[in-house]
């Protein structure tokens, strides 16, 4: 009875702060994207990010942030996928305006998908070649614009305890390939313990993220090495993160135990 008392109490804590500050985020981020669209960018990610994340009572620890890029050039930020939490807790991670690319049919959700529709980038999956080429053509000038293109490679959420990662798609790489500019791969863990797919309402606890090395591309690689070369990095940090989580294996998500030294709390 106390622990349906605690989830109903939070419950009416977290959705009407969500849901209010959701709103007020989106239609702020709307009108400033008409003066400054790179404003926007950072109203729908840190600014939101530390509205899903305040409100969640989520914890925050991050390392890798010196292997952000410092250029003024775009490159591609690719993470592994398994709760909604992943995309503010990215944005909270690079601390860069970032460009989104989502599937399209998000762009039909009021407000939030309009947000998207306005200054990020939908992909019309079900669109065929030439929905691909005008997704790259127009992805590969805002990256030569200088701004950050950020991805799921796997495309959904993994729901699997094993693998860690879910085969990727290939249109992040394809770009990578045409653009030649840096990916830059973060692991993200806990996530999916504290809010899974299917679940209505996160639980409290801390989420890690560790930020790897840029990987470059060289003149020439194919599509599948570059794409392999991506697959292997993120796995990679992903599985260290399970081990210093004091996780013996790498399946699924666990909950981090016990409090850390320099965590950043987002709210």
């Amino acid at each position: 009875m106390l622990k349906v008392l605690k989830i109903l109490l939070f419950a009416l804590w977290f959705y009407p702060l969500f849901v209010t500050m959701t709103l007020i985020a989106g239609f702020v981020c709307l009108i400033s994207s008409l003066f400054s669209k790179k404003f926007a960018r950072v109203i729908s990610g840190q600014v939101w990010a530390s509205v899903v994340l305040g409100p969640a009572l989520t914890n925050l620890i991050v390392t890798g942030q010196d292997n952000i890029p410092q250029c003024e050039g775009g490159y591609i930020v690719y993470c592994n996928h398994r709760s909604m939490l992943d995309i503010p807790v990215t944005a909270m991670a690079i601390e860069r305006p970032l460009t989104w690319v989502a599937k399209s049919t998000l762009g039909r959700i009021p407000v939030f998908g309009w947000v998207l529709k306005r200054v990020h980038l939908l992909v019309e999956r079900q669109g065929g070649p030439e929905a691909a080429k005008k997704m790259i053509a127009e992805a590969s000038e805002r990256l030569k614009g200088g701004e950050i293109i950020t991805i799921f490679p796997e495309g959904t959420r993994n729901t699997y305890e094993d693998p860690p990662l879910l085969p990727f798609k290939k249109g992040a790489f394809i770009l990578a390939k045409h653009t030649k500019v840096p990916l830059l791969p973060v692991a993200i863990y806990n996530s999916g313990a504290l809010w899974p797919a299917g679940v209505y309402l996160p639980k409290v606890g801390t989420i890690k993220v560790t930020i790897g090395k840029p990987l470059t591309i060289s003149e020439g690689e194919s599509l599948s090495l570059i794409t392999s070369k991506a697959f292997e990095s993120l796995d990679e940090l992903y599985r260290n993160l399970a081990m210093d989580s004091g996780k013996g294996n790498t399946k699924g998500d666990g909950e981090v135990k016990g409090a850390e030294t320099g965590t950043n709390n987002p709210g």
